[in-house]
């Protein structure tokens, strides 16, 4: 054994037989489990429902579809875009009107919306009752295509 090799403290922590115990222990690994029937998707089932298929579609990936579960998914897709459209649509006449009301307020022309203050600072963002009001979120136009 050479001078160091008492001091060595690179070899692991958690040990081969170690290892080797608790993997028979827990049984995760060896040949005795195998994955379950129910784990693995057969063949002709829907990448979606993961039924068996009774109209197939077939990608040119090689994914197979059944024509109902797209036309769910198109139509699901469909409303979800017109009901984010929508929305934006109110939020950008709501911002319209914003602006149509600062122009005839008296103080777009010279003034500032936000209340300074007795000191003449703005609101500070650390003590809870001086921050000002969050705001609503702005939303996105949403993609035409599903």
């Amino acid at each position: 054994m050479t001078r160091h090799g008492k001091n060595c403290t690179a070899g692991a922590v958690y040990t081969y037989h170690e290892k080797r115990k608790d993997t028979a222990a827990s049984g995760y690994g060896t040949q005795r489990l195998r994955i379950g029937r129910d784990a693995v998707k057969d063949f002709d089932c829907c990448c979606l429902s993961l039924q068996p298929c009774r109209d197939p579609v077939v990608t040119p990936d090689g994914f197979l579809y059944e024509r109902e579960a797209i036309v769910q998914y198109l139509l699901h897709r469909k409303g979800e875009l017109a009901r984010q459209r929508k929305a934006y649509r109110r939020q950008q006449k709501q911002q319209h009107q914003e602006q149509e009301q600062q122009k005839q307020s008296p103080l777009a022309a010279g003034g500032s919306t936000e209340d300074p203050g007795p000191s003449g600072t703005l609101p500070s963002f650390w003590i809870p009752s001086l921050t000002p009001e969050a705001g609503a979120e702005r939303l996105r136009k949403p993609v035409s295509a599903p």
